[in-house]
């Protein structure tokens, strides 16, 4: 009976120990590599974050604060659909993307875009650089693989890559020089006006005026003979 305690003591401290072993804080992990600071900061701003450290398994496509500036300025729903193809939500390490490869595997990813704009591909290219794309049609392999940042195995990988997978859509409004906006006739029909009700009456044709002469000419016959 006195060992029961300690018995049940000693468990409750292993458990605790596992759980502080697999609970992941993706922030602390990114903090230790200062060239992923705006990225690390788009992951809070998004709250992607708490999906990440939420999953049990997941690989985080890092981009240093050189390479995604290109995202500096644009909405926060935009930055999410770009940062969101750089979670995948398994685990990958180079060795598992190389295998990803031969089985032209589609990545599953946190993006909020919609059907295979959420997913990558991983391929290689060149002299056998990883690289990826985003799954849409006709989609290029520009964002390269360049090192294992830090990884746990079968929990967390964190590579880095050189660019964003996807790039923000540009809008397609016309703008003037000045920077205004443009408005776009909804129809080049322009309609014709009216005819205004005192319009002048069409003239007379030849045979009308020809129809004309003939019963005159009978008219003035005829008075001449009753004169007679």
């Amino acid at each position: 009976m006195g060992l029961r305690n300690p018995s049940i003591l000693w468990l409750a401290l292993m458990l605790s120990f596992s759980s502080a072993i697999n609970c992941l804080d993706i922030t602390k992990t990114l903090e230790q590599y200062p060239e992923f600071s705006t990225f690390n900061k788009y992951l809070t701003e998004t709250k992607l974050v708490e999906q990440i450290n939420g999953a049990k398994a997941v690989t985080v496509l890092a981009i240093d604060n050189k390479d995604i500036a290109s995202l500096s300025g644009k909405s926060l729903d935009a930055v999410k659909t770009v940062i969101g193809t750089h979670v995948v939500t398994e685990f990958y390490d180079e060795k598992k993307l190389v295998e990803a490869v031969g089985s032209h595997a589609e990545l599953a990813t946190l993006s909020t875009a919609s059907g295979l704009a959420s997913k990558i591909y991983v391929g290689l290219i060149n002299e056998g650089e990883v690289a990826f794309s985003s799954a849409v049609q006709g989609a290029t392999f520009d964002a390269k693989l360049v090192r294992t940042v830090t990884t746990q195995p079968d929990t967390v990988s964190v590579l880095q890559v050189t660019q964003p997978i996807v790039k923000v859509a540009e809008s397609s409004t016309p703008v003037t020089p000045n920077g205004v906006e443009k408005e776009v006739p909804t129809s080049s029909i322009v309609a014709e006006s009216p005819k205004s009700i005192g319009a002048e009456a069409p003239a007379p044709s030849s045979s009308s005026r020809t129809t004309f002469g003939f019963v005159g000419a009978v008219l003035a016959f005829a008075s001449v003979f009753v004169s007679l």
